[in-house]
C-alpha cells in the first residue's frame, strides 16, 4: 500500500491471530495449505476504499506467481508492496492501486527485480466510529 516501503522497515507484522482450522475453511477461500497462511498489515491510502491502513490481510504465503488478477503482497527490488496485479500480455504486470485519485498505474517490466511474497485472501476491514 502507499508508494511501498523497505521490508526491513515494515512494523506491520501481526504475531498472533488465534482462529480455527474450521472457520478458515467456513470463511477463506483459495489458501494451499493452513500453514502457508499469515497475517500482515498494509500503511499508506491506496488500497482506500478496499482496505484501511493497518487493516490485517491474510495472506497465502504458498502462492508466488501471478496466475490471474489479484491483490498480491509482492516486492520490487527492496521495497514491499500490496496492491492489485493485472498481466498484460507483452507489457508485464500492472500495478494498480484501488485510490486512483492519488496513486498512478505503474508496470513491472521483467528486467526488475520483482518477487510474490503471497497472495491476499481475506481482509479485515476497519473504521473509525
Amino acid at each position: 500500500m502507499g508508494n511501498g516501503l523497505l521490508l526491513p522497515d515494515q512494523p506491520g507484522f501481526i504475531r498472533s491471530w488465534d482462529v480455527s482450522k474450521e472457520w478458515i475453511k467456513k470463511n477463506v477461500k483459495g489458501y494451499k495449505s493452513v500453514s502457508s497462511l499469515c497475517i500482515v498489515t498494509g500503511f499508506g491510502d491506496s488500497m482506500k476504499p478496499l482496505f484501511n491502513p493497518g487493516d490485517p490481510l491474510l495472506v497465502d504465503t504458498s502462492i508466488n506467481t501471478v496466475e490471474h488478477d489479484a491483490i498480491y503482497f509482492f516486492r520490487v527490488e527492496d521495497e514491499g508492496f500490496i496492491k492489485r496485479l493485472q498481466r498484460v500480455p507483452g507489457e508485464g504486470l500492472r500495478v494498480i492501486s484501488a485510490n486512483r485519485n492519488n496513486c498512478d498505474t505503474w508496470t513491472i517490466k521483467k528486467d526488475m527485480d520483482f518477487h510474490v511474497l503471497g497472495r491476499v485472501l481475506k481482509v479485515w476491514c476497519s473504521e473509525n466510529f
